[in-house]
């Protein structure tokens, strides 16, 4: 049996990056009480690094009229349990995902971009027991 041997020339050459920074993934949770309160839950010790994209003018535009304060867009490799409840924590700051992309870039590796926005009164789960 004959077997086709691909050109290594047209493998891919080039590894994706993600050395502009790190986060910790943390989940939106409530209290189970009458009135939930919400908090965030830290998911994993481990960190994941990520490559900062710009923002475009219309994206900046669009957000601004449904007064949503974005503050980022990262790129990742791709992590499809990551949406819109979640929150990131990069540095000492606190990162709400306002949206996810998955894809497949040119190269054939699997990617996501997340666009953050700001997340205003942070409260940590270990806040809520006392």
């Amino acid at each position: 049996m004959m077997r086709y041997r691909e050109n290594i020339s047209s493998l891919p050459t080039i590894l994706p990056t993600y050395n502009d920074g790190c986060f910790k993934l943390y989940k939106i949770a409530q209290t189970d009480s009458v009135y939930p309160e919400e908090y965030i839950k830290l998911i994993t010790e481990s960190v994941i690094w990520f490559k900062e994209l710009s923002i475009s003018d219309k994206l900046r535009f669009e957000a601004e009229q449904r007064e949503i304060d974005l503050t980022m867009k990262i790129r990742i490799p791709q992590i499809k349990q990551i949406s819109s409840m979640n929150v990131l924590k990069i540095g000492n700051e606190y990162h709400k995902v306002y949206n996810t992309y998955h894809f497949v870039n040119n190269e054939g590796y699997k990617e996501t971009d997340l666009t953050l926005q700001k997340y205003p009164n942070v409260r940590l789960e270990s806040d809520m027991s006392g």
